[in-house]
């Protein structure tokens, strides 16, 4: 089914409501999410953050795996959450913020329409009877700017890896079933070549506070592992 986003309006969603029942089966599907920096380390205790380059623009992101295949995410079920930190950015959905078309550079609030979750009957009203905005929909839309300037943060960070060289191609290995799988395409920081940085050069990644979000990266990666045993879980269940 195809996304019907539409900009928010106090008009058209005046009766519009939010149902979170289900809050994260829009999510289902997402093997991978963009995080922020200031999350790492909750995250990192969960699931394993790692680089991703964009072939055509050569910039990395970062994400968290939340499954070992495109398609597979093994941290919702029944669009329930099976973790304990949720990342931020599926926590607004289907709140969204996107880009305004009639503003070049700006961003409006808007609301993914097709989504289930979205209806007139129950959940949490988007306004009040007067027309403004209730305290459900102030929350939200605060924590969707805040994660967006993180996101500023966090691009800002990429960039100061790939200009010192410090991200590489690797490829992870996991057991599923019970034999070996290659998880490919990604990039971690290279620990040989952190340890191998000028005392100044760490110096400044100390003064500007990236060393505990690049060690929060490097100590996630033993949740590949995790993520396998929540794949093998799964296949026992169906088998």
């Amino acid at each position: 089914m195809s996304l019907q986003i539409a900009p928010l309006q106090k008009e058209k969603h005046a009766q519009t409501k939010i149902n979170i029942a289900n809050a994260f089966a829009f999510a289902q599907d997402q093997h991978i999410v963009p995080v922020v920096v200031q999350e790492f380390v909750r995250i990192g205790a969960e699931m394993p953050i790692v680089f991703i380059k964009d072939s055509a623009s050569e910039r990395f992101d970062v994400v968290a795996m939340l499954g070992l295949k495109t398609g597979e995410n093994l941290m919702v079920a029944e669009g329930q959450w099976q973790g304990f930190y949720v990342p931020k950015v599926l926590w607004n959905h289907p709140l969204i913020l996107a880009d305004d078309p009639s503003k070049e550079g700006q961003l409006l609030v808007a609301l993914v329409e097709s989504n289930p979750m979205v209806n007139t009957e129950t959940g949490h009203a988007l306004f009040n009877e007067d027309g403004t905005e209730s305290d459900f929909l102030k929350s939200r839309v605060d924590s969707m700017r805040e994660f967006f300037m993180q996101s500023q943060n966090t691009r800002a960070f990429n960039k100061v890896l790939a200009d010192m060289e410090l991200l590489v191609p690797q490829t992870l290995t996991i057991t599923l079933e019970g034999k070996p799988r290659e998880i490919s395409g990604i990039y971690i920081v290279d620990e040989k070549k952190l340890n191998s940085l000028s005392d100044e050069q760490l110096l400044d990644l100390n003064k500007r506070g990236l060393m505990p979000a690049i060690y929060a990266h490097l100590m996630s990666l033993q949740q590949v592992q995790r993520l396998g045993e929540r794949a093998n879980k799964a296949v026992a269940k169906t088998a």
